[in-house]
Order: structure tokens, then sequence, then C-alpha cells
């Protein structure tokens, strides 16, 4: 953990703490300016970072910009982990997340325009009282804002019951404004992501480093960018399951599964987490009789808590007919079409000899061999944190299509057991947290790797972009978190 006993002649030390927080909002409020979200909100098909910097300047300076808030971000974790956030930390560091995802709020989501499917997907039930797992947005043709979800336009919610409830009640409100509902939506990830600070905050054990790995969360440059630019629902999914955790680790076992199965039925994915939490729990239990209890309440509750979940979205059909939908078009999507991943470098690296869903088949067989064998040390003994953060890796490595919010999955697994860690597990706790932050960062820089790099400097050629966008993502950041210590003590755990 960072230590606060000495001082440290460091560069942070020569840049006072507001100063920084000051100067990264003020980046975010130029993207803001760069990147505005009132006049560009209805532009169809949605823009992307080459809609607003369709040069290679303009490129490479948005990439500098997400640098340097990583740079400023660094040196206010060395001041928090000084002692620099005074006797009241937790506040300061919510007041500083806060006014750093403000400028983002209206700023256009460059990054990833999902939230204007969770737009119109919250429509089809709020606007025209139909189920989103039966009836795709193509199905509305006169809606307005029905081009705006795109090449998904055809395709049914992939998102779980419990997300498509919120999202009907934001649209309820928004009604007919585009803007108003964009907003709403940015502004429940940016209230999840705060929770989850405080969550985190509670969970990490007291002591002088509790700030500063607090910190890591709530001013990281990688997740603001995914959850308040971008208004991403993972920043919701993530609070169910660290609230699962946090009830859990008061000794609330089955409540504390049931809390993060509230997460699968938000986003699916989420389920991958779930295992490695009901091993944790139903080892730590005393005896067999409570270990069979235990297991028989959490299961039967997560059965009986999908099936309520879904209820009211069955409609006049049968009552497995919603998650059947949801079902089979999560196969569609993870068994269809191949984006930037790395199934997709292999088959470039292979010269196409290979068909891309042989590799597929492939990557998601090691990807399931690895999660048996993440649960199997899980059993043994491992971290529940450890397990989840890895889980999440690996989905995201084996995946046809990798999009650059999915290094937010692993990001808060990491700064727990790096915080938490044991002299004995502290330095490996913290080369971990490290491969994350740099993942993080390279997944923010891909964009431009993939767009403004492969269309200027590359000739357009998408093979050779995925040849090196590709390791810069998924390699690089395991040999950036080997750099000697002057420049890994940012999150250094002595």
């Amino acid at each position: 953990m960072p230590d606060s006993s000495a001082p440290r002649q460091t560069a942070a030390g020569r840049f006072p703490l507001p100063a920084l927080l000051i100067l990264s909002v003020a980046i975010y409020g130029l993207m803001a300016f760069w990147f505005p979200l009132g006049p560009n909100v209805g532009i169809s098909p949605p823009a992307d970072i080459r809609t607003f910097a369709p040069t290679l300047p303009g490129g490479l300076a948005y990439a500098a910009l997400v640098v340097v808030q990583f740079g400023l971000f660094v040196l206010a974790f060395r001041r928090a982990s000084t002692g620099a956030l005074g006797p009241r930390p937790l506040r300061l560091i919510l007041a500083g997340g806060l006014l750093l995802a403000l400028p983002l709020l209206w700023a256009y989501p460059i990054n990833a325009t999902d939230i204007f499917g969770y737009v119109i997907r919250g429509r089809i039930a709020s606007a025209y009282g139909e189920s989103p797992f039966t009836s795709p947005a193509a199905a509305f043709v006169g809606d307005p804002f029905m081009p705006l979800v795109g090449e998904w336009a055809g395709l049914t919610t992939p998102y779980g019951p419990l997300w498509e409830l919120p999202a009907s009640l934001l649209t309820a409100i928004s009604g007919d404004s585009l803007l108003a509902g964009v907003l709403l939506f940015k502004a429940l990830a940016v209230v999840a992501f705060l929770a989850t600070t405080i969550l985190i905050w509670s969970i990490l054990p007291a002591g002088p480093a509790r700030a500063a790995y607090t910190l890591l969360w709530a001013w990281n440059p990688g997740l603001l960018l995914t959850i308040a630019m971008n208004g991403h629902n993972d920043a919701l999914m993530i609070l169910w399951l660290i609230s699962g955790w946090w009830v859990a680790r008061r000794g609330h076992p089955a409540a504390g599964f049931l809390v993060m199965a509230v997460a699968a039925l938000t986003k699916p994915v989420a389920v991958l987490a779930l295992p490695f939490f009901f091993i944790g729990a139903w080892r730590e239990l005393p005896d067999g009789r409570s270990r069979a209890r235990y297991a028989a309440v959490s299961l039967a509750g997560a059965v009986a808590l999908a099936w309520l979940s879904f209820l009211p979205w069955s409609g006049q059909g049968s009552a497995f007919r919603a998650p059947l939908d949801l079902a089979l078009r999560l196969v569609t999507e993870a068994t269809g079409g191949a984006g930037f991943s790395p199934a997709v470098w292999i088959y470039m690296a292979l010269g196409q000899r290979v068909s891309i869903e042989m590799i597929g088949m492939v990557t998601q067989g090691l990807f399931a061999a690895f999660a048996l064998w993440l649960a199997w040390l899980g059993l043994r003994g491992r971290s529940p944190l450890r397990g989840a953060a890895d889980v999440f890796f690996g989905y995201l490595a084996g995946a046809l299509n990798f999009r650059i919010w999915y290094a937010t999955w692993p990001f808060a697994w990491l700064v727990l057991d790096a915080g938490g860690a044991s002299v004995d597990e502290a330095s490996r706790a913290d080369y971990r947290l490290r491969v994350g932050l740099w993942f993080l960062l390279m997944a923010q820089l891909s964009v431009v790797i993939y767009g403004h790099v492969r269309s200027f400097l590359l000739g357009g050629d998408q093979a050779l972009a995925h040849l090196i966008g590709v390791p810069a993502v998924f390699v690089l950041p395991w040999l950036l978190a080997l750099l000697p210590p002057r420049l890994s003590r940012p999150i250094h755990a002595a």
C-alpha cells in the first residue's frame, strides 16, 4: 500500500491537489466544447471521434488529452497517498469525482453510442407499450430516434429486465426529448459510479492507503470517459456487484449473492463473476449444514428473483418467453460477426486461411476452460476478487468483439484486491492493478489506433491495424506494468 509516513520529493509534491483537479476538470471541459452533445445529439448515423476529429493531428490531439488526463490522475494519486486529502478524504474524493464528471455529461458519447439504444429501447416500453425483449427498434419505423440505434436496430435488447425497467422509467420522464433522455441516462450512470465509490471506501481497510485506492476509482479517466461521457450502463452493473460484496462481507452471504444476481439481471455478463463469490462465501461457512442452507437460499432466491424480474415483460406469451428471447439474442451476439479482438488478430495473422468462426470456437473454448480453472482455484481458497477480475479479462480476451467499455469490468476488483492485500500478496496484487490501469489507458487509445492511425498512416489497412492495435491493448499493459519502480510507484504496494 502507499506509504504516507515519509515525505517524497516527487513531481506530484510540486502540484497541489486542487490544482491537479482543476486542470483535469478544464480538460474535460475542453472535450465537452470539442464534442458538444446539445447540437449533435440527433446526428444520424451517430457520430464518433472521427466525426469531431477528422484529421490525423486531431486524432493525435485527442490521444494526447487522454494521456495527459491519465498523467494528472497518477499525480493526484501520489498526492493522495501522502495524506493530501485532509481529515475527510471521502468527501473530497466524491466532490472531485462529481466535478470531473459534470463537464462530460455535456460531451457527445464519441466512443460508445449505445446510450441512444438505451433511449429507443426504453421508449419501446414507455411510449409504445411493447417489450424490448420481443420487439426490436426497427419495428417502430415512425419513431424519430430509431435510426440512431444503427446496426442493432433489427435486434432485441441484449440487457436484462432490471435494466429495461429503469430505462422505461427514464424515457417516460424525458418523453420526446432525446437530449433529456441521454442526459438522464448519463446522470444515472454517474450516480451509480459515485455510489460505487462510497462502497469501495467502505470495503477497503482503514489506513493511510484507503483514500488513495478509493481515488483510483473515483478520479480514473478510463472510467469517467466510459461512464460520464458515454453513459454506459456498466456503471449500474458494477454497482450491484460491489453492493453484493459489501453486504456479504457484513455477515449476510446469501443476501449478498442475491444482490449480485441483480447485476446479472441488469447486464447478463455479470453472471461470470457470481460463481467466484458464491464459492468464496461457501468456503467460509463452518459446516455442511450451513453450507447447504446457504446454497439453497442463494440459488432458489436467484431463480425466484429472475422469474419475478422477467414477469412484467412476459406480456401475453409464456412466462419463459422473455428470458428465452434474451438468451437467443445473447447467443447471436456472441457467435455472430467479429471486430477488434484477439480472435480477429489470429485470423489476420494466419492470413485469413482459417475461418473466423473456427477461431472463435477455439478462443471461446479456451475461455470456458480458463473459467473452470479459476473456479477450481476458488475452491482451493483463491480470493473471489481475483477470480472476478480474471474471468472478466478472460472473457473479453476471448470474445469475437472487444469494445473499450469492457476494460472497466475488472478494475474495481483489482482496486479492492490491491487495497486489502496482505503483505505476502501485496506485490502481486499491485502488479495486477498496474496492468488494469494500463489496460484502461490503452483501451481508450485503441480508437485512435484503429481509426486515425489506420486511415492516415497504414493506408486504411484493417489487417495491419489489427496486428498493431490488438497487442497494444492486450499485451502491452502487461509489459508497461513491469516498468522500473520510479515509474510504477503511483500504484506501488509497499
